[in-house]
């Protein structure tokens, strides 16, 4: 019930984007098409034949036409979802920020609050004694009374000082909590908002899915019946033809593709394995020990080359550069990054091939700022999004069905990004990717 109203919701919100863009929305699938034998009955008469060719041409219109719409409501929703995603992940970050700032000034209150105890304690001690009477029974003394008396005008002076720094110090510790309680209402309104918009998005990348797929069942028959009414049967069967040929030269290449990178990805194991036996110091992919980030890697099967037992991959190979959490700004590129780094970053040479970690349905293909060229992809209730990407170097679209280890697009140091390399966050941030993967099987 839950999913049918998370379904509900996200085909509502679609189509509040598609409307507030003024793009129709997708039509519903034709109920029927004509058959081979429709198109013969019809050439039967002129007017019959006529009123075929204009339902027939009516058809092919509108299976480009929903195509098209389709699209565009897939395109409005991803960003949509982007902008989501990216208030959400500022969120985090404000979120973080202010708790840092909390513990500091915490740590600041209970300091001054000590402090300022010590010191009355010491006054109370210092102020018992007559200072009238020690002048008069001791006034060859006077000298030190008086020094006495003017430690405690000191002391009552500095005690001020303190005492207003300690109600500044708790001061600041009520604002920060107050500013937290609300830094975390808005963090979570806005991941529920992202993740609306996260259905909604998959909606519409189903949607176009579907158009599209439907226009590429039908369109070619159609236009076959057309040519046929229309007497050009010689010409759209010489093109069908060579439609054919040229989708069998297509397959075959990419079948060789297949079974070179099924041969690469043997000889990867066979290499890995090799290193991995009793006796060989060469060691295997990935660290050794838990790394950053936390978990551990013991036992991990699953790299860039194979699969993990729960078909989980590794999305590029090489060292983890950055780790989630905490790190110096750093600036190049379109800029500066921020001081919290929701994501880990593989470095490796531009170009390389960076991959899927799982199967899933691309939700976003797109120049996403600051985190360059961007892909998004929705696993079934787990996200993951590959940033920096090259320029040019897509191999997917909004809508596409990948599985995992399917190469999605390439290395490069698009956005705010010193050098090459492939950030990879977990639910739009909000995870670390580290100890994700790792329970996965996959090593870090």
């Amino acid at each position: 019930m839950r999913m049918r109203l998370r379904t509900l919701i996200a085909t509502i919100a679609l189509g509040v984007v598609v409307a507030s863009m003024g793009i129709s929305a997708p039509a519903t699938a034709a109920t029927s098409y004509p058959t081979w034998e429709d198109v013969q009955n019809a050439r039967a008469s002129e007017s019959a034949k006529a009123a075929e060719i204009t339902r027939i041409e009516g058809l092919i219109a509108g299976l480009r036409t929903n195509a098209e719409n389709a699209r565009l409501a897939a395109v409005a929703a991803a960003d949509e979802y982007q902008t989501a995603l990216a208030v959400a992940e500022e969120a985090l970050i404000k979120s973080e920020d202010l708790k840092a700032q909390l513990a500091t000034a915490q740590e600041a209150a209970a300091t001054s609050s000590k402090q300022a105890g010590a010191l009355f304690a010491q006054m109370g001690r210092t102020s018992t004694f007559d200072t009238t009477a020690s002048l008069l029974i001791n006034s060859n003394k006077a000298d030190d009374t008086l020094y006495k008396l003017g430690a405690v005008s000191k002391l009552t002076s500095l005690s001020t000082q303190l005492l207003d720094n300690a109600e500044q110090d708790a001061n600041q510790v009520t604002s920060l909590s107050a500013q937290g309680e609300v830094a975390a209402t808005i963090l979570e309104e806005a991941r529920v908002d992202s993740e609306e918009k996260l259905e909604a998005a998959t909606v519409a990348a189903e949607a176009a899915a579907a158009a599209v797929a439907e226009q590429e069942a039908h369109e070619e028959t159609l236009l076959g019946q057309l040519s046929l009414l229309k007497g050009q049967t010689a010409s759209i069967e010489e093109g069908y033809a060579a439609g054919v040929a040229e989708r069998a030269r297509l397959a075959a290449i990419e079948a060789e593709r297949q079974r070179k990178l099924a041969e690469e990805r043997a000889a990867a194991a066979a290499a890995e394995a090799a290193k991995n036996k009793p006796g060989n110091s060469g060691g295997g992919g990935g660290s050794a020990g838990g790394g950053g980030g936390g978990g551990s890697n013991a036992g991990a099967t699953g790299t860039y080359f194979t699969p993990s037992p729960q078909g989980w991959w590794r999305p590029l190979p090489g060292a983890i550069t950055s780790w989630y959490g905490n790190r110096p700004i750093l600036c190049g590129g379109t800029g500066c990054s921020v001081s919290f780094h929701a994501g880990i970053d593989f470095g490796n040479a531009c170009g390389h091939a960076v991959k899927a970690i799982q199967g899933g349905r691309v939700v976003s293909a797109t120049n996403a700022g600051d985190f360059g060229y961007r892909i998004i992809i929705d696993h079934g209730g787990v996200t993951s999004t590959y940033g920096h990407l090259s320029a040019g170097s897509f191999r997917v679209s909004a809508g596409q069905q990948v599985s995992g280890g399917q190469v999605i697009a390439s290395v490069g140091k698009t956005g705010v990004a010193t050098g090459c390399h492939l950030d990879l966050k977990i639910n739009g941030g909000t995870q670390d990717p580290a100890p994700f993967l790792r329970g996965k099987g996959v090593r870090i």
